[in-house]
């Protein structure tokens, strides 16, 4: 058969340095009670979208991650978007040390890589996709949850073809499945803000 890049290979910076397990950290009463929101929204088996509004080094990272292992506890998986540059190994560590099976798709992954992450994650056997824009298009079977990280960065946009915005697919993504979007930022976009007072987006 056609030759296919090792494990080793594929994960390369990963293979050696497997994270450790580590356990979730305490919450503080806001972001206890952010989560809670967002557990609500997962029981309630319907779109709901929460913009979790808290400045720099307020845990919104932690909150997603509590989230997300209700949702691999159910037996499903989630998308976590973050902005290119956001991508960074402590990034990357966070994740692969609560969970233990993380895709992390950036935009410097040769085919070979890409492709070898794609069936993981077509397979079921990815817990959560971490990745940049085009990671909302991820082959997630079982998706329980989107989590757009820094949801106001002007990089979730394409400019080249296909053009498109990762927050319009991640929305539609989670209404034709039926699952809550969570976007995050300290700084939300007006047009996240206007849904908020209008009610189609929970604060």
């Amino acid at each position: 058969g056609p030759l296919r890049p090792t494990a080793q290979a594929v994960q390369g910076e990963h293979a050696e340095q497997v994270a450790s397990r580590e356990s979730p950290l305490e919450l503080n009463s806001d972001q206890q009670a952010a989560l809670s929101v967002i557990l609500e929204a997962l029981q309630s088996g319907q779109q709901q979208t929460v913009l979790l509004h808290g400045v720099t080094g307020s845990g919104k990272t932690e909150v997603y991650i509590q989230a997300i292992q209700q949702v691999v506890e159910d037996g499903r998986q989630a998308i976590v978007l973050v902005p290119e540059i956001s991508l960074t190994p402590q990034t990357r560590h966070r994740f692969q040390s609560r969970f233990d099976q993380v895709a992390v798709l950036h935009s410097h992954l040769s085919n070979a890589e890409r492709h070898w992450h794609w069936r993981r994650i077509a397979s079921g056997e990815v817990q959560v996709v971490v990745g940049a824009r085009s990671a909302v298009f991820a082959p997630v079977p079982r998706l329980g949850l989107i989590v757009l990280d820094e949801e106001h960065e002007p990089t979730f946009k394409q400019e080249t073809v296909p053009r498109y915005h990762a927050r319009d697919v991640a929305l539609q993504r989670a209404t034709l499945e039926g699952i809550p979007l969570i976007l995050g930022s300290a700084t939300p976009s007006l047009e996240s803000w206007q849904r908020t007072v209008e009610g189609s987006y929970r604060l």
